[in-house]
């Protein structure tokens, strides 16, 4: 039972192989530059952003899905119409470089900010995940709880 258990646990710790093995930057160019666009968006400058992100970025918040960097940030400006004092900290950022040549950047914060109609505070620990193409943002995916955020947005979007 002994050999079959160590067994187990060497198959399943596999080594990375040529396909998934890289190199983890926390102080690269990337990793700072997705920082400072967080910065940036907390005092509604997009300048970074939009010279980041490609035009044709693929944004996928949870299940919601934004195509188009166009798109991507006329969001961010309604967000800064629903909520005021928005703010991004506790911020930790590190980009891998794959050896197949993927290159993502991962970045955690805390996401706080005031609801302008009913003075709700939210504070949203997020996950986000940016893939690089030739220095663009081509992928943007973000894991976050976002029950509140999202009735709180739906609350303010008029009906159509």
């Amino acid at each position: 039972m002994l050999i079959m258990l160590a067994s187990f646990m060497f198959t399943a710790c596999e080594q990375p192989t040529a396909d998934n093995a890289g190199v983890l930057k926390r102080t690269d160019e990337l990793s700072t530059k997705v920082k400072q666009m967080a910065e940036d968006y907390v005092s509604k400058n997009f300048d970074i952003a939009n010279e980041t992100y490609s035009d044709t970025v693929q944004a996928r918040f949870n299940s919601t899905e934004v195509l188009g960097k166009e798109n991507l940030i006329g969001g961010w400006h309604v967000e800064h119409k629903v909520f005021s004092d928005i703010s991004i900290e506790d911020q930790y950022a590190h980009t891998n470089y794959f050896s197949g040549g993927n290159i993502w950047t991962n970045h955690w914060f805390t996401w706080s900010a005031t609801a302008n109609e009913t003075g709700e505070k939210l504070q949203i620990r997020a996950h986000f995940d940016y893939k690089w193409e030739d220095g663009k943002i081509v992928i943007a995916q973000a894991f976050f709880s976002d029950q509140d955020y999202s009735r709180i947005m739906e609350a303010a979007m008029p009906v159509e």
